[in-house]
């Protein structure tokens, strides 16, 4: 049995060249629209309000701060080196209970 057509399988002989001219058009015309979509008005914009921008300039400040106390660690390295530190267990025990619960 043989089978006779004008019209060549695909990606073969001259529609080849259409095929990717079309894709070449399919592509300018996503330009034109992205274009289009860049041109057409306004972009959305954000307000953000003042209590945000108040937060933000305290977690700047904060940021800003050092992780460590120095003068703090300091002062207990030489109260603990002197023998003079001491600890109040029942307040260690309350911070304890109170992590727990």
């Amino acid at each position: 049995m043989k089978i006779y057509s004008n019209k060549p399988p695909e990606n073969q002989g001259p529609n080849r060249s259409v095929q990717s001219t079309q894709k070449s058009s399919g592509a300018d015309e996503r330009d034109i629209k992205v274009n289009q979509a860049k041109n057409a008005g306004p972009a959305d914009t954000v307000d953000i309000s003042g209590k945000s921008r108040e937060v933000a300039d305290l977690m700047a400040a904060v940021n800003q701060l050092p992780d460590v106390r120095e003068a703090k660690v300091q002062q207990i390295k030489q109260s603990v080196e002197a023998g003079t530190y001491t600890v109040d267990p029942a307040k260690v025990a309350q911070k304890m209970i109170s992590e727990i619960l």
